[in-house]
Protein backbone atom coordinates (compact mmCIF):
# COMPACT_ATOMS: atom_id res chain seq x y z
CA UNK A 1 0.00 0.00 0.00
CA UNK A 2 1.16 3.48 -0.80
CA UNK A 3 2.62 5.08 2.40
CA UNK A 4 0.62 8.31 1.84
CA UNK A 5 -2.65 6.39 1.56
CA UNK A 6 -1.80 4.36 4.67
CA UNK A 7 -1.04 7.57 6.62
CA UNK A 8 -4.27 9.21 5.41
CA UNK A 9 -6.29 6.14 6.44
CA UNK A 10 -4.65 6.07 9.89
CA UNK A 11 -5.40 9.77 10.36
CA UNK A 12 -9.02 9.32 9.26
CA UNK A 13 -9.43 6.38 11.65
CA UNK A 14 -8.03 8.42 14.54
CA UNK A 15 -10.59 11.18 13.93
CA UNK A 16 -13.42 8.64 13.68
CA UNK A 17 -12.79 7.22 17.16
CA UNK A 18 -14.35 8.87 20.21
CA UNK A 19 -11.95 10.69 22.54
CA UNK A 20 -10.61 8.70 25.49
CA UNK A 21 -12.71 8.84 28.65
CA UNK A 22 -10.06 10.92 30.45
CA UNK A 23 -10.37 13.63 27.79
CA UNK A 24 -14.14 13.92 28.18
CA UNK A 25 -15.61 16.56 30.49
CA UNK A 26 -16.47 15.54 34.05
CA UNK A 27 -19.67 17.42 34.82
CA UNK A 28 -19.55 16.40 38.47
CA UNK A 29 -16.53 18.67 38.99
CA UNK A 30 -17.32 21.42 36.45
CA UNK A 31 -17.55 24.87 38.06
CA UNK A 32 -19.99 26.14 35.41
CA UNK A 33 -22.27 24.48 32.83
CA UNK A 34 -24.69 25.64 30.13
CA UNK A 35 -27.73 23.43 29.54
CA UNK A 36 -29.95 23.42 26.46
CA UNK A 37 -33.45 21.96 26.91
CA UNK A 38 -34.34 18.62 25.29
CA UNK A 39 -37.77 17.72 26.64
CA UNK A 40 -40.47 18.59 29.16
CA UNK A 41 -42.72 16.04 30.87
CA UNK A 42 -45.95 17.32 32.44
CA UNK A 43 -47.84 15.09 34.87
CA UNK A 44 -51.28 15.56 36.37
CA UNK A 45 -50.94 12.34 38.35
CA UNK A 46 -48.20 9.72 38.65
CA UNK A 47 -49.65 7.68 35.79
CA UNK A 48 -50.87 10.56 33.56
CA UNK A 49 -47.82 12.20 32.01
CA UNK A 50 -47.10 13.63 28.57
CA UNK A 51 -43.65 14.40 27.22
CA UNK A 52 -42.86 16.84 24.45
CA UNK A 53 -39.59 17.75 22.80
CA UNK A 54 -38.24 21.20 23.47
CA UNK A 55 -39.48 23.71 20.90
CA UNK A 56 -37.20 25.92 18.83
CA UNK A 57 -38.15 28.79 21.16
CA UNK A 58 -37.31 26.69 24.25
CA UNK A 59 -33.88 25.98 22.81
CA UNK A 60 -33.08 29.69 22.59
CA UNK A 61 -33.09 29.85 26.40
CA UNK A 62 -30.02 28.19 27.88
CA UNK A 63 -29.77 27.56 31.62
CA UNK A 64 -26.30 28.55 32.85
CA UNK A 65 -25.45 27.03 36.22
CA UNK A 66 -22.50 28.59 38.06
CA UNK A 67 -21.68 26.20 40.89
CA UNK A 68 -18.79 28.39 42.07
CA UNK A 69 -21.00 31.47 42.32
CA UNK A 70 -23.99 29.41 43.57
CA UNK A 71 -26.25 31.01 40.93
CA UNK A 72 -28.24 29.94 37.89
CA UNK A 73 -29.35 32.25 35.09
CA UNK A 74 -31.13 31.95 31.77
CA UNK A 75 -29.11 33.12 28.77
CA UNK A 76 -31.26 34.63 26.04
CA UNK A 77 -30.49 36.62 22.93
CA UNK A 78 -30.99 39.83 24.96
CA UNK A 79 -28.66 38.79 27.80
CA UNK A 80 -28.65 36.92 31.10
CA UNK A 81 -31.66 36.82 33.42
CA UNK A 82 -31.20 35.60 37.02
CA UNK A 83 -33.10 32.37 37.61
CA UNK A 84 -32.19 30.80 40.94
CA UNK A 85 -29.72 30.46 43.79
CA UNK A 86 -28.08 27.09 44.47
CA UNK A 87 -28.79 26.21 48.10
CA UNK A 88 -27.54 22.63 48.21
CA UNK A 89 -24.88 20.95 46.09
CA UNK A 90 -23.40 17.50 46.58
CA UNK A 91 -21.87 14.77 44.47
CA UNK A 92 -23.20 11.28 45.10
CA UNK A 93 -22.09 8.39 42.92
CA UNK A 94 -22.50 9.31 39.26
CA UNK A 95 -24.65 12.41 39.90
CA UNK A 96 -24.32 15.92 41.17
CA UNK A 97 -27.52 16.71 43.07
CA UNK A 98 -28.46 20.26 43.94
CA UNK A 99 -31.45 22.41 44.84
CA UNK A 100 -32.48 25.73 43.38
CA UNK A 101 -34.59 28.49 44.94
CA UNK A 102 -35.85 31.69 43.31
CA UNK A 103 -33.05 34.27 43.08
CA UNK A 104 -32.92 36.57 46.06
CA UNK A 105 -35.76 34.83 47.92
CA UNK A 106 -33.47 33.32 50.57
CA UNK A 107 -35.67 30.25 50.77
CA UNK A 108 -39.07 29.09 49.71
CA UNK A 109 -39.96 26.27 47.37
CA UNK A 110 -37.00 24.25 46.15
CA UNK A 111 -36.49 22.81 42.70
CA UNK A 112 -34.54 19.54 42.83
CA UNK A 113 -31.94 18.98 40.12
CA UNK A 114 -29.50 16.25 39.13
CA UNK A 115 -26.59 16.49 36.70
CA UNK A 116 -25.01 13.26 35.47
CA UNK A 117 -21.29 12.75 34.90
CA UNK A 118 -22.11 12.70 31.15
CA UNK A 119 -23.84 16.11 31.22
CA UNK A 120 -27.54 15.23 31.34
CA UNK A 121 -29.56 17.57 33.56
CA UNK A 122 -32.94 16.70 35.09
CA UNK A 123 -35.03 19.34 36.90
CA UNK A 124 -37.91 17.95 38.96
CA UNK A 125 -40.76 20.44 38.57
CA UNK A 126 -43.36 19.01 40.96
CA UNK A 127 -44.31 16.03 43.13
CA UNK A 128 -46.52 14.53 40.40
CA UNK A 129 -43.42 13.74 38.33
CA UNK A 130 -43.23 16.71 35.95
CA UNK A 131 -39.65 17.31 34.84
CA UNK A 132 -37.45 19.06 32.33
CA UNK A 133 -34.41 17.42 30.76
CA UNK A 134 -31.43 19.12 29.13
CA UNK A 135 -27.99 18.43 27.71
CA UNK A 136 -25.15 20.45 29.14
CA UNK A 137 -21.72 21.64 28.09
CA UNK A 138 -18.93 22.91 30.32
CA UNK A 139 -18.62 26.71 30.33
CA UNK A 140 -15.39 28.59 30.88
Amino acid sequence: MNPRIAAALALAAAFALPPPAAAQADFLAAPKVACAPESVTRCTAADQCTTRAASARDKTEVLVIDFGGKKAAVRRADGMKPFADIVEDQVSGEQRRFSLVESGSGGGERLAAALSRAGKLTLVLDKAGSKAEATCTVES
